[in-house]
C-alpha cells in the first residue's frame, strides 16, 4: 500500500464532499454573494455537483491504487488525519441535512406587504 497516494484519494473525496455540501446547503447565500440570478444559481448547484462528482470518482480511483501498489521506499505517511477529517466532514453533511429537513422555512411575504422595521 502506498500511503501517499492513499492519502491523495482521501484529500480529492474530502474536496468532493466540501463541493457538495457548498452546492446543497449554501447555493443561496453564494447566487446572493456573487450576484447572480435564479440561472446562475441553477447553473451554480449543478457545477458543485458535478465537481464533487468527478473530484469523488477520482479519489475513490486514486485511492484504490494506491492500496492495490505495493510498497514505495518513500517515507511514512500518515492516513489518520486525512480520514479523520473525512469522517468529519460526513457527520457534517448528515448535520446540515438534518437541520435542513427540521428547520421551518422563514415566512414568506405575500405581494403588497411590507416590513415594518
Amino acid at each position: 500500500m502506498r500511503k501517499k497516494t492513499v492519502r491523495s484519494g482521501i484529500r480529492a473525496i474530502c474536496a468532493s464532499i466540501i463541493s457538495l455540501m457548498v452546492a446543497t446547503f449554501f447555493h443561496d447565500s453564494l447566487g446572493q454573494f456573487f450576484l447572480l440570478g435564479l440561472d446562475g444559481e441553477a447553473r451554480l448547484v449543478f457545477f458543485g455537483f458535478f465537481l464533487a462528482g468527478v473530484l469523488g470518482g477520482f479519489g475513490v480511483l486514486v485511492a484504490a491504487i494506491g492500496l492495490l501498489q505495493s510498497e514505495a521506499p518513500h517515507p511514512r505517511a500518515r492516513l489518520a488525519p486525512g480520514i479523520m477529517l473525512l469522517f468529519s466532514l460526513v457527520f457534517l453533511f448528515f448535520v446540515l441535512a438534518y437541520t435542513s429537513f427540521t428547520t421551518p422555512a422563514p415566512p414568506r411575504l405575500e405581494p403588497g406587504e411590507s416590513i415594518n422595521i
